[in-house]
């Protein structure tokens, strides 16, 4: 294949399969902007979504272009067994759902950053704040790109042309619907992309001669005889255990503490229903990870056979590239809109958690008597406010689209993830241990980066480009610093820290459902020390040179 053949041939196809999928979803927002009468409407989508419908909007919100391109480009180009990967990203609903999420429900908050607030204060809020700005404005840049390399292949237009054309139709839409618009689109979002994958990868597999085509996500593997004989080394590990531990720290870890699945929690009608959502999730998901994983195989087999070489700009369009050559354009147009709709579910949440930690957490905080209209006004200024400045940063894009998005699993899971689930289980956290752990980590995450000072960065070669390795030491940091500072603030601190500890006594209890406050049940601090040394060996094997 020639740069020729990376187009859409009939771009009038792409274009009307494109236009009547935007169409719906502008409909479905104006449809939704109606019902949006206050904050809790434009944030939580009234707390009114079913557990089906919740759960195929987690799932869509979770997928991301970087599922349909950033992946598969990975295993295009490095032969990675990412199925390691999916394993651990399925697991961080339920981890989320179990370990915070329902009581953050019962709390009434309107995302981790209110629970930051409510449990040690506004000035560490306005610390998680600043993070998860920068967490999710990193996670949007990668939306974006992908989103512009598809519209290159839909019309042949340069990156930045695409880029702006996609970021202005994105951000029209989500600005005028809401979370409540977000949610609807989000689940039809994801029912299109699914079959924007299964049904095109089975029709490719039947083209290979695959004789299980017709389960796309299991049926590649008559083809691994064939691949092994022109790259024998495709399943070995080609990485030390560091990679590997890093990777699960960054995004299982990480993972719990993004705002558009805690969300996504936060929008059921009951804890039941959110309990519900779970096993509908890993359902979902279990089926569009493995059927990347088959997407990307079927990538390194088709190019190998072809004895083709893709650049990692052009790796990141092979999900488009292997329609292209083995199905008809309106086949490819269709492909073309279930990326458009990995990317764009993706964005509306990251989008309605900006406004949300903007309108609420800091607008809300700073001005608590302004009337909800005004902070609603907020809230949408800072919508459209975040696709400009996503616009600007994705101008200069990495190689692979999908850095962006580990960074920004590494800072949440450096930054954000310690300070909540341990203020959710433990009353000897207090404001002290999480500002400290997450002021330091953060800052340290950031400076250990590939980008920022190079020379002092974690691996080398491609395991600092990808930019999670760093986690294996700023997590661990977090989780010690915020357990060691607390208890030493008990000490130093006096009867200040024990009016801390009895009003985290109370809250902690309450947000687990129990009726009566005990005082007792989460103020353990030998658990604490253990975790704490169980990190410490990772930190110390991480700061080994790679």
């Amino acid at each position: 294949m020639t740069p020729a053949d990376w187009q859409l041939q009939n771009i009038w196809l792409g274009l009307g399969i494109t236009i009547a999928v935007f169409s719906m979803y502008y409909a479905v927002a104006l449809f939704n902007n109606k019902k949006t009468a206050n904050a809790t409407d434009l944030y939580l989508a009234g707390r009114s979504i079913g557990p089906v419908v919740n759960s195929l909007a987690a799932s869509s919100t979770w997928m991301s272009v970087a599922t349909f391109l950033g992946v598969v480009a990975l295993i295009q180009q490095l032969h990675l067994p990412f199925v390691y990967m999916w394993v651990q990203l399925i697991l961080s609903v339920p981890l989320l759902v179990m370990l915070y999420g329902a009581s953050l429900y019962r709390m009434e908050v309107f995302t981790s950053v209110h629970f930051v607030q409510t449990r040690y204060g506004r000035n560490t809020a306005f610390l998680a704040a600043a993070w998860m700005l920068l967490i999710m404005l990193m996670y949007m840049v990668g939306q974006f790109i992908g989103i512009a390399k598809v519209f290159e292949v839909l019309l042949g237009l340069p990156y930045t042309p695409s880029l702006i054309l996609s970021a202005l139709v994105i951000t029209g839409y989500i600005t005028i619907g809401g979370m409540k618009g977000a949610t609807y689109n989000d689940a039809i979002q994801m029912v299109i992309m699914m079959i924007a994958l299964i049904v095109p990868l089975a029709a490719i597999l039947k083209a290979m001669g695959v004789p299980g085509f017709w389960f796309p996500p299991l049926g590649y593997g008559s083809l691994t005889d064939t691949l092994l004989e022109r790259i024998p080394t495709f399943f070995d590990l080609k990485f030390e255990a560091r990679f590997y531990l890093a990777l699960f720290v960054a995004l299982t870890i990480g993972t719990l503490g993004l705002p558009q699945l805690a969300q996504r929690v936060l929008t059921s009608e009951n804890i039941k229903s959110a309990r519900k959502v779970v096993p509908w999730f890993c359902l979902w998901v279990g089926l569009m990870f493995l059927g990347t994983y088959a997407l990307g195989f079927a990538g390194v087999y088709h190019f190998a056979l072809i004895g083709q070489e893709l650049t990692p700009e052009a790796a990141d369009k092979t999900t488009l590239l292997l329609n292209l050559a083995y199905n008809p354009d309106w086949v490819s147009a269709f492909v073309i809109a279930g990326v458009l709709a990995a990317g764009v579910s993706t964005i509306a949440g990251l989008m309605i958690g900006v406004a949300t930690v903007v309108g609420h957490d800091i607008v809300g905080v700073l001005r608590p008597h302004l009337s909800e209209k005004k902070q609603l006004r907020y809230g949408y200024f800072a919508l459209a406010g975040t696709g400009v400045v996503s616009l600007l940063v994705s101008l200069d894009p990495p190689a692979f689209l999908i850095t962006s998005i580990f960074w920004a699993f590494g800072m949440c899971a450096t930054a954000i993830t310690p300070m909540v689930v341990l203020g959710v289980w433990s009353t000897r956290i207090n404001v002290w241990g999480a500002f400290t752990g997450s002021l330091v980590s953060g800052v340290l995450y950031i400076l250990l980066s590939p980008y920022v000072l190079p020379g002092l960065s974690v691996g080398t070669g491609l395991v600092a480009k990808l930019g999670f390795a760093t986690s294996l030491i700023s997590v661990p940091a977090g989780f010690i610093l915020t357990i060691l500072v607390s208890l030493l603030a008990e000490r130093l601190k006096g009867d200040e820290a024990a009016q801390e500890r009895g009003r985290a006594q109370e809250l902690v209890e309450k947000m687990h459902g129990w009726a009566h406050v005990t005082r007792t049940r989460y103020d353990s601090s030998p658990w604490l020390l253990i975790l704490a040394a169980m990190w410490v060996p990772i930190l110390l094997w991480g700061l080994l040179p790679w």
